[in-house]
């Protein structure tokens, strides 16, 4: 039966794919939302991931025990001079076709026009140690489609040009181009973790930082990474910063104090004065307050907005609860015209959420709300404004059967600014595609329901239907989407 089951949703899948693309479908060539051979919160980590270092990341638990800590260093794991190569390689292919929308209503021309977009991509981890107290660490990936870029080479002849009375003018003639394959490398994490008497852990180099506590959406995060969690993608690790970090533990405690010099990567032409001024500082308390977590801290830069920002996080039995808080004195756009401390409108942000996990039957529910209060930087920086919530339900089997999975994603902003024609234009021009312009303009409400089987253990077919909602008046774009995964893993 299952050799049948299996052989029916390939076919399936192929027919969809006839006239197919290798441009990005509507919801990208990634696979599921949450595999249902991963956990909610730590299945699609590297097995080198930083996030489980020697030197720990940016949250309490990781230095429950200073003696573990201790151990650590001294190689329990890893013995000095060791070097340890992982990673992980996934490999699939999905298409997504528009059943109904108002400006797309011929099903046949969509159909037609359907679009297939692998996914292959692969991530590697280099982790050495050199000595007990002194560690290197590097991640870095490739991923399919590669892009193709052409590079012109001007080698011209001088061509004389008679202008008359203004002289004789000669023009360079481009005689050849080059190809070369771009944006196929991905470099996610380079740095360096030293200690000094098992007391002050340092790090220095590109690594994410984990402060915040949330799951869809993390503000705190936010202040230092280079980029934000993808609500419809939150296992993916997201872009760090180049910054020094130093961890301070309190001996006999589960305390810390974190500290983080953050410079500016614009080295060219800067003097050291305002090379000074382009670096910002943070700094973040971790204590514990009976069974829970809770963290205190901020981040200054030179003529830049200040902030300030508070996490807690803690459980009642089987449910986990976390949340964050950010006050930014004064926008982006409000330090970039006038560096004055006058005038200036405070910014708030605030989320929270909660995990709730039946291991038998295997289902998992979390659910987060957000609000943001800056819609000023918002059509420059793509920020998502106003209020937000988003929530998923994941089943790891069905009716019994583990070969039979499913989740359910639906997430929802409402209250954001809806703008003007003419800045909607605006933002095109600044490059921004029309799906990131709805993700901050108007109200929007998106749900998809993904059904998977698993016939084998490296292979797993799903399919399910996508409902966007533009706003509460327009009619809804109904779209169906059947992904594969092949093979790939761990290694």
């Amino acid at each position: 039966m299952k050799k049948y089951i299996s052989l029916f949703l390939f076919a399936a899948f192929l027919i969809f794919g006839l006239n197919a693309q290798s441009d990005d479908d509507l919801f990208g060539g990634s696979d599921d939302f949450i595999s249902s051979d991963d956990s909610m919160f730590g299945g699609d980590e590297d097995i080198f991931s930083s996030d489980d270092d020697l030197f720990s990341d940016d949250s309490i638990q990781t230095v429950s025990d200073v003696s573990a800590k201790s151990d650590l260093s001294k190689g329990v794991i890893f013995d000095t001079g060791s070097i340890k190569i992982g990673g992980s390689l996934t490999a699939g292919i999905s298409t997504s076709t528009v059943l109904y929308s108002e400006e797309e209503n011929d099903l046949g021309d969509n159909i037609h026009n359907t679009k297939l977009s692998p996914d292959l991509s692969a991530m590697l981890s280099v982790d050495a140690r050199p000595t007990d107290i002194l560690r290197i660490y590097s991640k870095f990936g490739f991923a399919y489609p590669f892009q193709n870029k052409v590079f012109t080479t001007l080698k011209y002849t001088p061509v004389a040009l008679k202008l008359g009375p203004l002289g004789n003018y000669s023009l360079p003639l481009a005689t050849s181009a080059e190809s070369s394959i771009v944006d196929w490398f991905k470099l996610k994490e380079l740095f360096t973790d030293f200690s000094m008497y098992d007391r002050a852990f340092f790090r220095f180099g590109i690594h994410t930082v984990s402060w915040g506590t949330g799951y869809f959406f993390s503000p705190v995060s936010d202040m230092i990474n280079s980029s934000s969690i993808d609500p419809e993608n939150p296992t993916e690790q997201v872009d760090g910063s180049l910054n020094l970090r130093t961890q301070l533990v309190f001996p006999g405690t589960q305390n810390c104090l974190w500290f983080y010099v953050i410079p500016s990567t614009n080295f060219k032409g800067q003097t050291a004065d305002s090379y000074a001024r382009e670096t910002a500082l943070a700094g973040k308390f971790d204590f514990l307050i009976g069974n829970w977590e809770a963290g205190i801290g901020g981040l200054w830069k030179y003529n830049s907005a200040p902030k300030g920002m508070l996490t807690l996080s803690g459980s009642f039995k089987k449910l986990n609860i976390f949340s964050e808080f950010v006050y930014s004195y004064g926008a982006l756009e409000e330090w970039g015209k006038n560096n004055d401390w006058d005038d200036k409108t405070s910014i708030f942000q605030a989320t929270a959420g909660f995990l709730y996990i039946w291991k038998d039957p295997g289902i998992s529910l979390a659910a987060q709300y957000y609000f943001n209060s800056n819609d000023i930087d918002s059509p420059q920086k793509n920020i998502i404004y106003g209020h937000n919530i988003a929530g998923t339900l994941s089943f790891s089997e069905l009716f019994g059967n583990k070969d039979f999975s499913a989740n359910l994603f639906c997430m929802s902003n409402i209250g954001r600014k809806d703008y003007k024609e003419e800045e909607i234009e605006l933002m095109k021009l600044m490059g921004l595609s029309k799906s990131e312009i709805d993700s901050i303009s108007g109200y929007t409400l998106t749900s998809s329901l993904m059904a998977y089987y698993t016939p084998i253990k490296y292979m797993k077919f799903g399919m399910g239907p996508t409902v966007n909602f533009k706003d509460f008046e327009s009619k809804p774009t109904v779209s169906f989407k059947i992904s594969a995964s092949l093979g790939g893993g761990k290694f």
